[in-house]
């Protein structure tokens, strides 16, 4: 006998719109929720009658774009691309070394970038390229060797204005570039790949068109793992008669 109740377990999967061209599935996706609202507006005739009035005399619903909106906890650079409307690109940096690297230093006390990032441990900063004094770490200057930026510090061998020579090594780096409030929305399809857990039967969600965009910030800096929300409305495009399926399967044997 069939459950008569519905406890969801499943996965999701989401195929982008970039310009009109859909990317290609990502996923399976971790997701807190999902959910699909039906809309209607409804248009009521009502009566001013001297013994009736206010009495519904007719009423139809309209049908509206139904509403859309999930919870993503996986949050992984195309899903940040979403939360934050913008645009993407793989960023690449090889690794290499600087060989006495020229850096101006403007001001005293101010990061200033070096241009390359991830510096090695083993970093030489010296006040010319050839024959310089070699300047020491934690009195002359500190590095951020992650962001690959250099600060001279008060007191130290560095005066505002002087140029200073960088040599070491800095490994590669890769990752996702994301540019954001590029765009104004996100569409994409998305398919929910689930099971109901009372009996194991096999639902599956195919939104053909979702239109979406964040409905609340995301915080870099929250006490708890972060997730991005998207809400929004379901599209009905060209080929389909519905903005959306669910195909609800016995449980295989």
């Amino acid at each position: 006998m069939a459950a008569r109740s519905f406890l969801g377990a499943g996965d999701i999967y989401i195929n982008r719109m970039v310009d009109g061209v859909k990317v290609g599935h990502v996923g399976p996706i971790y997701a807190d929720s999902l959910s699909i609202t039906p809309s209607v507006n409804t248009v009521q005739s009502t009566s001013k009658g001297r013994h009736d009035y206010g009495q519904v005399l007719e009423s139809v619903n309209i049908a509206q774009p139904s509403e859309f909106a999930m919870a993503l906890k996986e949050v992984t650079g195309d899903i940040l691309v979403m939360a934050f409307l913008g645009t993407s690109a793989a960023f690449s940096e090889a690794s290499g070394t600087l060989t006495d690297f020229s850096v101006t230093i403007p001001k005293i006390g101010t990061w200033i970038p070096i241009g390359k990032k991830n510096l090695a441990q083993l970093v030489t900063v010296e006040t010319a390229a050839t024959g310089g004094t070699t300047l020491v770490e934690g009195i002359d200057y500190k590095l951020n060797r992650d962001l690959g930026w250099i600060m001279a510090l008060e007191g130290g061998g560095i005066d505002a204005n002087d140029a200073v020579f960088v040599t070491g090594a800095h490994a590669a780096a890769t990752g996702t570039l994301v540019k954001g409030s590029t765009r104004t929305e996100v569409r994409a399809e998305i398919v929910f790949d689930g099971i109901n857990q009372a009996d194991g039967t096999q639902c599956t969600a195919t939104i053909w068109e979702a239109v979406l965009a964040p409905d609340s910030e995301f915080d870099f800096l929250a006490d708890e793992f972060g997730t991005v929300n998207l809400t929004g409305t379901l599209k009905t495009p060209i080929g389909k008669d519905a903005p959306y399926e669910v195909l609800v399967q016995e449980p295989v044997q």
